[in-house]
């Protein structure tokens, strides 16, 4: 995959505009946080077959059967190549506490209850290369 040639541009614009936005399944959940982050890097939308298909834990985890590989991680295992957290760089997915976020440095943002949440990278349990 390849990011476009103004990616890190498009990706501090993106983070910015969900600062402040709260978790809500469906719309800035996890999942959708990861695939917006690829879109904006990108432009391809991993996200396009889950968008407006539920609005609740239990509707994320049957879209994740119907639409992905079952489980998040195995979707996001199944799109993006899986890398050794220590090597995540900026831009690249990575996973912690079961929970999908945007690397920015020694950090990741995530989606939380009050907006984007950092989580160290000592937590990070997974990563993929974007």
């Amino acid at each position: 995959m390849t990011r476009l040639p103004d990616w890190e541009q498009r990706l501090a614009d993106y983070l910015a505009d969900v600062l402040n936005t709260p978790h809500r399944f469906g719309s800035h959940d996890c999942a959708i946080h990861g695939a917006n982050a690829v879109l904006a890097q990108t432009g391809h939308d991993y996200a396009a077959a889950y968008r407006g298909r539920y609005t609740t834990e239990l509707g994320a985890a049957r879209a994740l059967r119907k639409h992905g590989a079952g489980s998040l991680q195995a979707t996001f295992d199944a799109q993006l190549p899986v890398i050794n957290p220590a090597l995540a760089q900026r831009g690249d997915l990575v996973m912690a506490q079961e929970a999908i976020g945007v690397c920015v440095g020694g950090h990741a943002m995530f989606a939380g209850t009050e907006g984007l949440e950092r989580i160290a990278r000592a937590e990070w349990s997974r990563a993929w290369k974007v």
